[in-house]
């Protein structure tokens, strides 16, 4: 899904070519750039803040809407607390986290975040972990019960509920893609060492 930003300022062929070279050179992906619109496939907070200043160097202002930063904030700070591995240890109540994080009322960010996303907070971050548990499941050498741990489910059957509810699969199906990849790499080796 594309972001779109508004931008005060842009009259001619060459705000738009300015305007896309500030995108790409903040590493971002303009899928469209035309006067007073930028269409780009993803940004960050961070990135939005850094946006806002070298456009106003340009001549440019970012017209931020306020509801639609929020909602990246939110993102944002899910994606940063699962990028932690001591969920296990230190369990987040993600409510507290975002009301103080954003200074906004979590009631109110939740009913914002379903009108804008078209789902809950609550199901969008479970989507994000059980991401984080298909990386691991597939990436590492983790047993189920230590990456159940690490993403903060209170139990490994809690885990395999939620795994199975949202995907349809098992977390073994990912397991043996681990498998398989392994094997396939063990065979790839093989043939380049005879």
């Amino acid at each position: 899904m594309n972001t779109e930003l508004r931008i005060r300022g842009m009259v001619c062929g060459r705000c738009i070519q300015a305007v896309e070279g500030e995108l790409k050179t903040l590493g971002l992906v303009p899928t469209d750039v035309q006067l007073g619109v930028a269409a780009v496939s993803s940004i960050n907070t961070k990135q939005l803040h850094e946006l806002s200043k070298r456009l106003e160097t340009l001549g440019f202002s970012l017209l931020v809407d306020r509801k639609a930063e929020l909602i990246q904030l939110v993102k944002d700070l899910i994606q940063e607390t699962l990028q932690r591995d001591d969920l296990g240890d230190n369990k987040v109540r993600y409510s507290d986290l975002l009301e103080e994080k954003t200074g906004a009322d979590y009631d109110t960010l939740s009913s914002l975040f379903s009108g804008y996303e078209g789902i809950t907070i609550e199901k969008y971050t479970i989507e994000k972990r059980l991401d984080k548990v298909k990386e691991w499941l597939v990436y590492s050498d983790l047993t189920l019960s230590e990456i159940a741990y690490r993403t903060g489910f209170s139990s490994l059957q809690h885990l395999s509920n939620q795994f199975k509810q949202v995907t349809g699969l098992s977390p073994s199906h990912f397991k043996m893609i681990k498998a398989e990849r392994d094997e396939v790499r063990h065979r790839i080796t093989e043939h380049m060492n005879s």
